[in-house]
């Protein structure tokens, strides 16, 4: 790398701090509950009084700021909970960053912190423990993601270098799943990745350092058995000048936080800051359609502010001269959700912040046409804002204080309270999703 103008040590803090900077994002990329889901034909009860238009040969699904039927509410029935205040090291958890679930019923549970996979029946009860710290077969560091192969494997991605190591359910190493080239022949950075349908898609980054600057490109793509890049779905440029850093929360708060793979291989993500915008992608990376919805931005609280404004303030500190640029606005989209049915489910900016009391947040639920169908409030502990959710078939996964625990990993002990209660020790709550309109078809 060539930092010309800038004195050796100056230089080598830079770069750790960017490296650092990258991390710590990575970390918060975690934060985001990921589920997979299908695209059958669906017909809602009621009048949709959104329209269809097909701009440039794609087509636009706008929605009203009302769905087609009333507001529904449901409580959720708790079926275990592991973690919390124990010392059971069957149970002890430091930052989880995926949960899936297997065909057998089995749960498999990530954990960034320990670098490794904690294994549960669908009860709950303990099964064993696979993966580990370290660079040989079969071990991984700082792994943010995981997915099932055809071959029913967990392939684990590693942050920097990237790469995915392969494991059999039981642990035993099974080689690597090969990753794409950077252009200049540079280690590629994972961020996460997804598979549904045989497509395996990649949340990656490629930084690169010039004279005063540093430039990183992350974008979502389809990446073959081989390691070639089949498809890319989209991609954005962040920048950093040397002389004058700036983070802003708009450029480095973008879709490699909000987006899913469905389980017939489509992408979905929000694209743009801050609006309600969801693009979908076909495999091959043509555009399936653009869903949109009426609505209002939401501005930040002076409390929001000054928590997202410390937050970004860590990862500033990590880099010389480096200053802090926060929007007003939440953003309208905080987290998608895409279920077996085909189902969207949204956590918008106020459903996530201004729910009812008792409730783990008002998600808008949209058909798999994407027109909106109706607004769920779900009854049950938890908090959007500050917890990680995942929903897998006909369960919710709720993984408390998550955001705390992320932010702490990064942080490397410096103190940062999210909120005014001290956190608890990570639990994972199970919820069963039973009901009319709270049950995947599939």
């Amino acid at each position: 790398m060539n930092l010309r103008g800038a004195g050796p040590c100056w230089s080598a803090v830079f770069c750790l701090g960017v490296r650092r900077l990258l991390e710590g994002v990575a970390v918060i990329a975690l934060l985001v509950a990921l589920m997979t889901g299908g695209w059958p034909a669906t017909v809602s009860a009621g009048e949709w009084k959104g329209e269809q238009t097909t701009l440039e040969g794609v087509l636009h699904v706008s929605n009203p700021a009302e769905p087609i039927e009333e507001a529904k509410s449901a409580k959720l029935k708790e079926l275990w909970r592991l973690g919390g205040d124990t010392d059971d090291e069957d149970e002890f958890f430091g930052v989880i960053s995926q949960i899936l679930g297997a065909d057998d019923g089995s749960v498999f549970i990530l954990d960034t912190q320990l670098a490794q996979i904690k294994v549960y029946s669908a009860d709950g009860d303990y099964l064993r423990t696979i993966g580990r710290e370290g660079e040989g077969p079969g071990e991984f560091r700082f792994p943010v993601g995981m997915f099932f192969d055809g071959d029913g494997n967990v392939g684990v991605m590693q942050v920097q270098p990237g790469k995915i190591v392969l494991l059999t359910p039981e642990g035993e190493p099974a080689g690597e799943h090969p990753v794409p080239k950077s252009p200049d022949g540079s280690f590629l950075q994972l961020v996460g990745g997804q598979a549904g349908a045989g497509n395996l898609v990649l949340a990656a980054a490629v930084n690169a350092f010039s004279e005063g600057k540093f430039e990183q490109t992350r974008y979502l793509a389809s990446v073959g058995p081989n390691g070639d890049e089949t498809a890319r779905y989209c991609q954005d440029k962040r920048n950093i000048e040397t002389a004058n850093a700036v983070l802003d929360d708009m450029e480095w708060d973008t879709f490699d936080r909000r987006w899913v793979v469905a389980q017939d291989g489509r992408v979905f993500a929000v694209t743009q800051y801050p609006d309600y915008r969801i693009e979908v992608w076909n495999p091959d990376g043509t555009v399936n359609r653009v869903i949109e919805r009426e609505y209002t931005h939401r501005k930040r609280t002076a409390e929001e502010k000054e928590i997202i404004t410390n937050l970004m303030n860590i990862f500033a500190r990590q880099i010389p001269n480096c200053t802090v640029r926060i929007t007003d606005n939440t953003k309208d989209i905080e987290s998608i959700f895409v279920r077996d049915d085909g189902s969207m489910w949204v956590l918008s900016s106020a459903g996530s912040r201004d729910n009812p009391d008792g409730s783990i947040g008002v998600f808008d639920v949209f058909d798999a046409e994407g027109r909106f169908v109706r607004q769920v409030t779900l009854e049950g502990e938890g908090d959007p804002v500050t917890d990680g959710y995942y929903f897998v078939k006909n369960r919710l996964y709720v993984v408390t204080d998550l955001l705390q625990a992320a932010i702490s990993l990064q942080a490397g002990g410096e103190s940062f309270q999210v909120g005014d209660e001290e956190p608890e020790p990570m639990s994972v709550i199970c919820y069963e999703l039973q009901g009319e309109f709270l049950t995947s078809s599939r």
